[in-house]
């Protein structure tokens, strides 16, 4: 892994397993989530923007996502996902180890093709719109797979394999094609920006003001903030509301400390700019949404 590919940043949910490491979700905006914060994994995800409008963010690159849209993310990108305006969406991914489609790292396949694109050598749209000639027939493929996924086909490993042989056929004979390796100076802007939000994520529980998160790059309050929001995408005081409000959700789920308590852990200690914020992130105080919790747990988790 490279290095600035932080390991606070990777995502532990384990997609998959090792009889199938493939796993397809669906997602509505923004019933099921407003943002998923900054994070890579070791899969490749692609996206297809099944409806209405969401904005993502793969290495430093931003971008509203249209009904129709396909985006193609490599091992190890990192990217975050996020409501757009306010807008509703659903979108349809699938996360799945490229080393599946190979036979071992002798295999023709895995040598020719699968290992320059994991190796960063392959180049391609990040985002693959209507306008693209081979647009058409990728969502085909892709619909056919949700299609194999959300009717648990017969001989579903079988057939999700050979489907997903076809779709990286299409892409390596009609998208894909081979490049030189990053430059420098982009390799040197995202290890700046992991930098920074490995310093949020280990200090989130202090007091954190822009001027000290910026003289950890010998930037300019003002330039930082540009800075961060050009690579991220958010504001870095979202960024960090974002975080800690993660955090607190957690602390609401598994553990019995009070409102007060769980604000000034999460590094919030006016309780009422706490409460403002969790509502406005989940629609609900944090004490309806402990009761909510309680609830379920009750219902069994229904």
């Amino acid at each position: 892994m490279q290095e600035h590919k932080l390991e606070q940043l990777q995502e532990k949910v384990q997609h998959g397993d090792i009889m199938l490491p493939f796993v397809q979700y669906v997602t509505l905006l923004p019933m099921n989530f407003t943002s998923f914060a900054m994070h890579w994994h070791k899969e490749v995800e692609i996206i297809y923007m099944q409806s209405g409008y969401c904005e993502i963010n793969v290495d430093l690159e931003h971008y509203v996502l249209r009904q129709g849209d396909i985006v193609f993310i490599k091992p190890q990108a990192i990217h975050s996902l996020q409501q757009y305006q306010g807008e509703n969406g659903c979108l349809f991914s699938w996360l799945l180890d490229i080393n599946m489609l190979s036979y071992g790292a002798t295999d023709a396949c895995y040598v020719k093709y699968l290992k320059p694109f994991l190796d960063g050598k392959i180049e391609y749209p990040q985002v693959i719109s209507k306008m693209h000639p081979s647009h058409e027939q990728l969502e085909k493929q892709l619909l056919e797979i949700h299609e194999v996924c959300d009717e648990k086909a017969s001989v579903l490993e079988l057939n999700i394999k050979w489907r997903l042989e076809k779709l990286f056929y299409t892409l390596f004979k009609e998208v894909f094609v081979y490049k030189k390796l990053p430059n420098e100076q982009k390799q040197d802007t995202l290890q700046a920006i992991c930098n920074v939000l490995e310093y949020i994520q280990e200090n989130y529980q202090k007091t954190l003001t822009i001027g000290e998160l910026a003289e950890l790059l010998h930037f300019s309050d003002t330039y930082f903030m540009r800075f961060f929001k050009k690579c991220t995408g958010v504001t870095c005081v979202e960024y960090i509301n974002e975080y800690r409000m993660n955090k607190a959700v957690e602390l609401l789920q598994n553990t019995e400390l009070t409102i007060m308590d769980i604000a000034m852990q999460v590094g919030m200690h006016n309780i009422s700019y706490f409460n403002r914020i969790f509502k406005k992130k989940y629609q609900m105080t944090p004490k309806e949404y402990r009761k909510r919790v309680t609830v379920q747990k009750e219902n069994g988790g229904s």
